[in-house]
């Protein structure tokens, strides 16, 4: 069993309740959870400092596995008195003409956000790990959702990969797709298949006693008095 295991993440993205699980199934492996900005989630996969990534898509699949995991809605993140927040919904329409604030999404940015320079479009997650209480956040109705994946390298998988995959999906540490539980499950199968059958057991045989019936007892007609 390798001693560590490594996996990244961007901002906004909770890992917690599956690191969890794996830190309690797997007490002898050092776990390892970095968070990284988006433009290094690649990056860290390729150069071996991690073994898995939660990545924030659109990211180059060339050389990794990629399941997707979930969506999540797009926000405008801006001033809390802003005009805009006076709208009941806002579509990318509403945003035409107004100041935005671009790059990467960061305490840095939002203060800018805060201080009326501009509003910015946002994972509804990264707005929530950054929110202040002088910034507000609206979805954006008609904006492509932010879609989050786990990816790993196609060549040198690790060989926790399967594990975490399957921690991720909801399988449990009894599940037959865990390795460790399928293997023992194959070993006790072949032990049963070498043991001898059974011999069924007579109902006749010799010297066995056989069960009498009761014998029903006639009543006799009581006499009057």
């Amino acid at each position: 069993m390798p001693s560590t295991f490594t996996i990244v993440f961007p901002l906004g993205v909770t890992v917690g309740k599956w690191t969890r699980v794996f830190e309690q199934r797997h007490p002898e492996v050092q776990l390892v959870v970095t968070r990284v900005a988006d433009a290094e989630q690649r990056d860290a996969i390729e150069t071996g400092g991690a073994d898995m990534a939660f990545v924030r898509e659109p990211v180059d699949t060339d050389g990794l596995h990629l399941i997707p995991l979930y969506a999540e809605d797009i926000v405008v993140a801006m001033h809390h008195e802003h005009l805009l927040t006076l709208e009941k919904k806002l579509h990318l329409a509403d945003l035409d003409d107004q100041p935005r604030i671009d790059g990467v999404p960061s305490e840095a940015m939002f203060r800018s956000i805060a201080a009326g320079d501009g509003i910015a479009v946002v994972p509804q997650s990264v707005a929530k790990a950054l929110r202040r209480k002088d910034v507000v956040a609206m979805t954006l109705e008609d904006a492509e959702p932010s879609r989050v994946g786990l990816a790993w390298p196609r060549d040198a998988q690790h060989e926790l990969v399967d594990e975490f995959i399957g921690i991720v999906r909801g399988r449990t540490a009894h599940s037959s797709r865990n390795l460790d539980v399928a293997a023992a499950q194959a070993d006790a199968a072949k032990q049963d298949a070498k043991k001898p059958p059974r011999a069924a057991k007579s109902q006749n045989r010799p010297g066995a006693k056989q069960g009498k019936r009761p014998v029903a007892r006639s009543r006799k007609p009581r006499r009057g008095r």
